[in-house]
């Protein structure tokens, strides 16, 4: 299978808040423009565009538009998101999420060869 996303996904585990529900539903990976939410929670087929809130750790929540690409398997339900829009001119906080994330994985890559290199040694 072919991977056509445009921008580098990082695994998080934030949340994802709908209107009108208390849940918070985990968010498994997100990139630049998109995401997927872990949910099995029932949504029309017919209504692709969607709102919510992404709870960033330290920072706080950030309303989101976006639209469903995919609604997951039967084996890992839910939904691939496209992002719109984030309103409230908080998009530059989304990108230094992003870049941050993007840190992350830089120092957990060096890490584990940093760990493979002495474990080596031993």
């Amino acid at each position: 299978m072919i991977d056509r996303r445009k921008f580098p996904r990082f695994f998080t585990k934030i949340k994802a808040h709908f209107p009108g529900d208390s849940q918070g539903y985990p968010v498994e990976n997100v990139s630049w423009k998109g995401l997927f939410i872990k949910t099995d929670k029932p949504f029309s087929p017919e209504k692709r565009f969607i709102f919510f809130e992404l709870e960033l750790p330290e920072i706080g929540k950030i309303p989101v538009y976006g639209y469903i690409v995919h609604f997951g398997t039967p084996e890992e339900p839910g939904l691939g998101i496209e992002i719109v829009e984030i309103d409230k001119n908080l998009t530059p906080v989304w990108g230094l999420y992003i870049k941050a994330l993007n840190f992350i994985q830089e120092a957990k890559e060096e890490y584990e060869r940093i760990t493979r290199e002495f474990t080596k040694q031993e």
